[in-house]
C-alpha cells in the first residue's frame, strides 16, 4: 500500500509533458450540429479551391462535428489545404499522422509536415515538431534539434512551449536542472491560464521547488487547472484532498476528483482509483472494480497498476489466480524499471513458481529492486543458493 506516501509520488512534474489538447489549430466556425446546407456549402467552397474550406473540413471530420468522424476523410482534406502551403492544415496534419488511428499514423509523414508548417512559423507544429523530436528515438535526431524547434515556439508565444521547457528545466530532462528556470517558465504559461502549467506550478508550491513551500498556493493553482478540466490538475487536487495538504482532509472530493480525472484519462487517477477499490478505502472494497481501473491505467503506460494488479492476481483477489497474467505483468512492469515488481519477480525465479528455477535472473532483479527495498536477507539466500548448486555441479 501506498497511500501514505502518496504525495512523495504522485506530485511530480508530468514527463514527458504531452499536447494532446492543445497540438492542433482549430476555428472558431465549426459547428457540432452543422446543418447539412451549411455542410454543403463548405464542401462546395472546398471543392472550388478554399483552403479555409478545406482546413474547416478536416477539423469536421477530425471532430466528428456534423458528420460522421473520419480520420482518413480528416487528413484528405487537410491534405488538400497543406498541400496549397496553408500553416495550420500542415501543422493538423502532422498531428493526425502522429496521433491517428493504424493505417493513419506515420511519424516520418508527421515530422515532414509539422516541418513545412514550423518553417512557415507556425508556432505550434515548431512545437509540436520539438516534441516529437525530443521524444520519438525513430526520428533519430539529437536534442539540441528538438530544443531548437521548442525554444522558437517558445519565443513565439507558444503556452505550451513554455509548460514544457519549465518540465525540463525541472527534471533536469535535456537541460541542466534549474529550479529557478523552471519556475519562471512555468509561471509565464500558468499566468496566461494554460492547464498544464497551472498544475505544475501548484507541484513547485506543494514540493517548495524553486519556490518557497505553500500548501495553499499549491492547492489554489492545482483548482485553476483542475476546473480548465485538466485531469492532471484533478488528479493533484484530489491528492491535496486525500491527504489534507492546504485544505481540510476530505476523502469524499478525492474520490470524486479522482474519478473524473480517471474518466479524464489520467493513469495516475485511474491507479488510486484501484487501490481504493483494492484496500477497501473511502469505498468498499471491491476486486473486480479495483481490477478495471488498473487495467485502464495501465492502457496508458502506468508500471504501478502492472505491479498491483499482478499481485492481486497472484494472490487471486477477486477470483481465479492467474499465474501466467501475473507474471507477464510483473515482468513487464520490471523492464520499465518498477522496484516491487523486480522484488516479486525475483522472488518468483528464486523458488521456481510458475517459471523455470533461474537463480541469476532472481539476483539481478533483487539487485535493481535495492534502489528502493533492503535486499539484502535476499542477496544473500540468492547467493547461497547460487554456491550451492555450484557445488553439487563439481560432484
Amino acid at each position: 500500500m501506498r497511500r501514505g506516501l502518496i504525495l512523495i509520488v504522485a506530485l511530480m512534474i508530468a514527463a514527458p509533458f504531452t499536447a494532446v489538447s492543445q497540438g492542433q489549430s482549430s476555428s472558431s466556425a465549426l459547428d457540432s450540429k452543422m446543418a447539412s446546407s451549411d455542410f454543403k456549402h463548405l464542401l462546395t467552397l472546398a471543392n472550388s479551391g478554399s483552403t479555409r474550406a478545406q482546413f474547416q473540413l478536416g477539423l469536421a471530420y477530425q471532430d466528428g462535428h456534423g458528420v460522421e468522424q473520419s480520420a482518413y476523410e480528416a487528413a484528405r482534406w487537410y491534405r488538400m489545404a497543406a498541400n496549397s502551403g496553408d500553416p495550420a492544415a500542415q501543422n493538423n496534419l502532422g498531428f493526425l499522422y502522429e496521433t491517428g488511428p493504424d493505417g493513419v499514423r506515420d511519424l516520418a509523414e508527421a515530422a515532414k509536415w509539422y516541418l513545412r508548417a514550423a518553417v512557415d512559423g507556425n508556432p505550434m507544429a515548431q512545437f509540436n515538431l520539438g516534441h516529437l523530436y525530443l521524444y520519438t528515438a525513430s526520428m533519430k535526431k539529437a536534442p539540441e534539434e528538438g530544443l531548437y524547434w521548442i525554444q522558437r515556439a517558445a519565443s513565439a508565444g507558444c503556452l505550451s512551449a513554455f509548460t514544457l521547457l519549465g518540465s525540463l528545466y525541472a527534471r533536469g530532462e535535456f537541460l541542466p536542472q534549474d529550479s529557478r528556470q523552471a519556475f519562471k517558465m512555468t509561471m509565464v504559461a500558468a499566468k496566461k491560464h494554460e492547464p498544464g502549467a497551472e498544475a505544475n506550478l501548484g507541484v513547485f508550491y506543494a514540493q517548495g521547488f524553486g519556490v518557497q513551500a505553500d500548501p495553499h498556493e499549491a492547492v489554489k493553482w492545482f483548482r485553476r487547472s483542475a476546473d480548465a478540466g485538466n485531469s492532471d490538475g484533478q488528479f493533484k487536487l484530489a491528492v491535496m484532498y486525500e491527504n489534507g495538504e492546504g485544505v481540510p482532509k476530505d476523502m469524499d472530493l478525492a474520490v470524486r476528483l479522482y474519478r473524473v480525472a480517471a474518466e479524464g484519462g489520467s493513469a495516475r487517477a485511474q491507479e488510486s482509483l484501484g487501490e481504493l477499490y483494492e484496500f477497501g478505502q473511502a469505498a468498499p472494497t471491491d476486486y473486480q472494480e479495483a481490477a478495471r481501473w488498473y487495467r485502464k491505467a495501465i492502457e496508458g503506460g502506468d508500471v504501478l497498476s502492472a505491479s498491483q494488479l499482478a499481485t492481486m492476481l497472484f494472490e487471486g483477489k477477486g477470483g481465479t489466480r492467474d499465474l501466467p497474467e501475473a507474471i507477464r505483468l510483473w515482468s513487464w512492469a520490471a523492464q520499465q524499471g518498477e522496484p516491487r515488481a523486480q522484488f516479486n519477480l525475483a522472488e518468483i525465479y528464486m523458488k521456481g513458481i510458475g517459471v523455470s528455477k533461474d537463480l541469476r535472473t532472481s539476483l539481478s532483479l533483487f539487485t535493481q529492486a535495492a534502489t528502493r527495498f533492503d535486499v539484502s536477507k535476499q542477496l544473500k539466500e540468492v547467493s547461497s543458493k547460487m554456491e550451492q548448486e555450484e557445488i553439487a555441479e563439481l560432484h
